[in-house]
């Protein structure tokens, strides 16, 4: 595997804003530049299946300074049911974009649930949008982590979920050969059918445990990274993992651990191949950020090794916390070769207490 990008030394922040403030959450947002050149932010309403909850867009025409009012994407079909997640918007290079997501319905706190995969389209920069439900063999499936368009035109969509009721969350891929319109091929990256989370003093919820939400990255070299966000597997709770394809995502590697804790992970690689990781920080981490929030870490080997680690600002000076209060990033090169990173934040004087903020990342 070749490494790249050895010549990034350190990561700063220039700049952070808040890009939407609403009278409902504004949680779990995606983040991807429109072929006309208007940025596209998606963002939904309710955590964790929660009923309600539906999905937004919002347009910047000027490089993201400004934000037009938000758009509705999806409301659920389902008798208190939720739009949930919506962090995988993307653009493919024929200008197509879409948005993957789920219409779920939470029948047992927290680890059942009646839920279809969705994939909305849109041939028109985000204007208008098409919705089909996606058939797979996973129940329970909830697309998490951008799109990846493969050299050879096939699309991997990074979903979890479960293949039988009573079983532990398994992580793996979709794959598209058709641009998006129809999808199969399921493939595992990660289970661990031993997966166990300790039972809380006083929680009669069931907290279902194994591999879930993760972010895919192709490599200059075409090796696919996949970093994997767990729950239970090998005894731990917090610890990322990583796993490799080197045949375009059709198997993979045994995912090990990395010595980053996180939850929410996305990855993105820079136009000289390194790869940045944001996450949800916790307290007590490995990479030694000094307090719950959204940390970035850097890697010039593809993943192996990570270094030069930063924790995002809140731009309203909050520090957080708890871990819970902040998550989700999304990455976005801009014209300056910085780099806009959009999550949620939390402000418990406003109505709703998470906001869309960002950041602009400059890389040394």
């Amino acid at each position: 595997m070749t490494l790249v990008g050895a010549d990034v030394r350190s990561v700063t922040i220039e700049q952070t804003s808040v890009v939407y403030q609403g009278d409902e959450p504004a949680l779990f947002p995606g983040l991807t530049r429109a072929a006309n050149g208007d940025i596209l932010a998606s963002f939904c309403t309710r955590f964790d299946c929660l009923p309600g909850g539906e999905a937004f867009v919002l347009r910047s025409r000027d490089g993201g300074q400004t934000w037009e009012p938000p758009t509705r994407l999806a409301r659920s079909r389902k008798p208190g049911g939720c739009i949930n997640l919506s962090v995988g918007m993307t653009v493919l290079r024929d200008g197509t974009v879409l948005y993957p997501c789920c219409d779920a319905r939470l029948t047992r706190k927290w680890d059942q649930h009646d839920a279809e995969l969705l994939m909305l389209r849109s041939t028109d920069h985000g204007a208008t949008w098409a919705t089909a439900r996606v058939s797979t063999d996973v129940l329970e499936p909830f697309a998490y982590g951008k799109i990846l368009e493969l050299r050879n035109g096939d699309l991997l969509c990074p979903i979890w979920g479960k293949a039988m009721a009573e079983e532990r969350w398994r992580s793996g891929v979709l794959r598209s050969r058709d641009g998006g319109r129809t999808w199969g091929e399921h493939v595992t990256i990660g289970y661990d059918p031993a997966a166990t989370l300790p039972q809380r003093p006083g929680d009669d919820a069931v907290h279902c445990a194994g591999f879930n939400e993760t972010t895919l990255a192709e490599q200059p070299d075409g090796v696919l990274l996949a970093v994997l966000r767990q729950q239970g597997v090998e005894g731990g709770t917090r610890e990322l993992y990583r796993a490799y394809s080197a045949d375009n995502g059709r198997t993979w590697s045994k995912p090990v651990r990395m010595p980053l804790w996180g939850t929410s992970p996305s990855a993105h690689v820079t136009p000289n191949g390194t790869v940045l990781l944001g996450y949800r920080c916790h307290r007590g981490n490995p990479q030694s950020l000094p307090a719950a929030g959204l940390g970035i870490s850097v890697s010039h080997d593809a993943g192996r090794t990570w270094s030069e680690h930063l924790q995002l600002r809140d731009p309203r000076g909050r520090v957080y916390e708890h871990e819970f209060e902040v998550g989700y990033p999304a990455f976005l090169d801009l014209p300056d070769f910085s780099i806009l990173v959009l999550f949620y934040s939390y402000d418990p004087g406003l109505p709703a207490e998470r906001y869309l903020a960002a950041n602009i990342l400059r890389l040394h």
